[in-house]
Formats: structure tokens, C-alpha cells, sequence
């Protein structure tokens, strides 16, 4: 087995003990995950808030509420609609460009974020409430630490780049071209329902929640509670089939691999063993045999000096001295069929 082969053996292995790896750490994490949001604790944004959350010391590790997103001080206001209001917003204008793959002979298009704004105001959420009843209100820190935080796209407009005559050259020349300017506007707008889930404390009278201690996941969602652990549970499910398979395929690998290693052993132990006969078989035929005769003998085909002393099997060509029979072990040199062993010959 040569350095090149062993060298592919441990590349395979070692990118299939990645992604094996890969898969297993994204499954635990989201089975941790979804154990995590089924030990929550669940709360309601009305009057007995308050008393529960006393009661419990003024800190729940992790809690899951749901209320609509209300800005604590002035709201931020979209850029081109006067009428919506938001306690996120995010601008983005992206280049969109295509180039030339030398590789695959196709322009590909690309996008490339040239400006980012991103702008926030403290935030709580609210009990829906009434006229006559005051609103229960939990404030949100840390939201942009929180996963499955999803604004809301109220803006996309797209213009195209007319290029000039040198630009287009230049662009031929570049192998890329523009072809516009794309300009997105995203907001997480008031009043919007969102599943909170996280450490939920009281601080001077004032509830808040944040980023849970441990390893434990924080969330702002706009998936109810329900849709939320079934989206996880469907991710941990995907990730425990995936490593599930690369654990199939890592045994298949191993089983491959064993098995030709030990093949390529054995041959070589027999192979070990019929040198050392056809040793002792020159030994005793130099004794014996006179002098004109090797004369005579037919020669090996390799070296065409010295007499044949071994038969290739299976293909049966008796073709080849000891000497070089030492460095002619993987195919017949007649033949070139696969050489499974090398015997002594007596030849008439």
C-alpha cells in the first residue's frame, strides 16, 4: 500500500469524521434546545404577572411569553411610508453584478452589500388590554442576541445601472458588469406578535427579559410557542437522520477499509512466504543444476540475464527470476494480469 493511497484513505475518513461530527454537535444542540423550551415556564401578560414573578424571587431562569411589541420611547419611522412605525430598522443597498466563471463558462450573478444601517429603540411587549384596563408590559433586552429574530421586508426596489460605452468595455475586459442597485428597507413594526423566551427578572418594579444564563437559547419569535418547538423538534429530527447516516457511512468506510488492509496483508504474508520458497528452491537448484544447462534456461523477461525460477498465478506465466520478482508483485509483466502469487518453478 503506497504513501499516495494511504494519504486518500485518511482524507476520506477524516471528511467523513467532520461532517459526523458536524451533524452530531447541531443535533445535540437542538435537542438540548427543544428540552430546554418544554421545561419553560409559561406566563401571561396580565395583572397576576407581577405577583407570580414576586413570588418566584423576581427571576425566572427561563420563561415564554407572547404580547405585541410596543416602542417605550418614540418609535422609529419608515423612510417611505409615513404610516408605518418600528422599534428595528434596517437599511440595506446591495450591488448586484454578474462575472464571467472561467471554470464553468457562465455569468453568474452576484450581490454586494455596499451600505448597512441598522437603528433600534427599547421595546417591551404588551398585553393586548382594554380601554378601562392597563397594559401589562415586559421590556426586551439584548434583542439582536435573540434567534429566530425576523423583520418584516416593507420596502425593495430595484434600479437598473445603465453603463456607458467605456464602462461596458471595461467591464468585458473585467469580465463583470452592474446591472443595478437593489435598496431594501426591513422593520420589526409595533404591534407585531411576538413568542419571547428567555430569563425573565424584575428590576425596581419593572419586568424585563433577556438573554438566559447557561447555554440555553434565547428567542424572539413570531411563531406562537407550539410552532416554534415543532420547527425545532423537526430540526433536531433532520439533524439526529443526517448523523444517523454519516454514522452508516462512517461503519461501511471502516468495514472497506479493514477489509482491504487486511487483504493487502495477507497477500503480502503469502507472498513473503513464496519468496522465501523460491529461496530455498535457487539454493537447492544451484547445487544440482550444472552449469550449461542454466546456460540453456529459458531467461527472465525482465532483467533477460538470469534464468526463470517463478510462475505467476493465476494467469500462469512462469516469466520471472527471484530477483526481480521482489519488485514485480502487482501484475504479470506478460499479461498484466493482477499477480495473486509467485511460486518456484522448475523449469525442464
Amino acid at each position: 500500500m503506497d504513501f499516495e493511497s494511504i494519504l486518500e484513505k485518511c482524507a476520506v475518513i477524516g471528511i467523513d469524521v467532520f461532517f459526523l461530527s458536524l451533524f452530531y454537535k447541531l443535533y445535540k444542540e437542538k435537542s438540548n434546545c427543544l428540552k430546554d423550551l418544554k421545561n419553560a415556564e409559561h406566563f401571561e401578560l396580565n395583572s397576576e404577572l407581577l405577583k407570580n414573578l414576586q413570588s418566584k424571587g423576581g427571576c425566572v431562569p427561563y420563561a415564554v411569553i407572547t404580547g405585541k411589541v410596543k416602542a417605550i420611547s418614540r418609535p422609529l419611522f419608515s423612510e417611505h411610508f409615513d404610516l408605518l412605525r418600528g422599534v428595528i430598522r434596517e437599511k440595506m443597498t446591495n450591488e448586484h453584478k454578474i462575472r464571467w466563471v472561467p471554470s464553468l463558462h457562465i455569468w453568474s450573478s452576484t450581490d454586494n452589500n455596499i451600505k448597512r444601517q441598522v437603528a433600534n429603540v427599547p421595546f417591551c411587549l404588551c398585553s393586548k388590554g382594554s380601554l378601562f384596563q392597563r397594559k401589562i408590559c415586559v421590556e426586551i433586552n439584548d434583542p439582536f442576541s435573540a434567534e429566530e429574530l425576523v423583520l418584516s421586508e416593507i420596502f425593495d426596489d430595484f434600479k437598473k445601472y445603465d453603463e456607458s460605452f467605456g464602462e461596458a468595455v471595461l467591464g468585458l475586459l473585467s469580465r463583470e458588469h452592474v446591472v443595478g442597485i437593489r435598496e431594501v428597507e426591513n422593520m420589526l413594526l409595533e404591534d407585531t406578535s411576538l413568542t419571547a423566551i428567555g430569563k425573565l427578572t424584575l428590576d425596581n418594579e419593572t419586568m424585563k427579559m433577556g438573554v438566559p444564563d447557561g447555554n440555553r437559547t434565547y428567542f424572539l419569535s413570531p411563531l406562537s410557542y407550539d410552532s416554534l418547538v415543532k420547527k425545532i423538534s423537526s430540526l433536531e429530527q433532520f439533524y439526529k437522520g443526517l448523523t444517523i447516516l454519516m454514522c452508516a457511512v462512517s461503519a461501511i468506510l471502516f468495514a472497506y477499509f479493514f477489509k482491504k488492509g487486511y487483504v493487502e496483508l495477507r497477500r503480502r504474508i503469502i507472498h513473503a512466504r513464496d519468496l522465501r520458497r523460491c529461496q530455498e528452491a535457487r539454493k537447492l537448484r544451484r547445487e544440482t543444476d550444472s552449469s550449461s544447462d542454466s546456460e540453456t534456461a529459458p531467461k527472465c523477461v525482465v532483467c533477460l540475464e538470469n534464468p526463470v525460477e517463478i510462475l505467476v498465478l493465476e494467469c500462469g506465466h512462469a516469466c520471472l527470476c527471484l530477483n526481480c520478482s521482489e519488485h514485480v508483485y502487482t501484475y504479470c509483466p506478460i499479461c498484466r494480469s493482477a499477480v495473486h502469487r509467485l511460486i518456484p518453478v522448475f523449469m525442464p
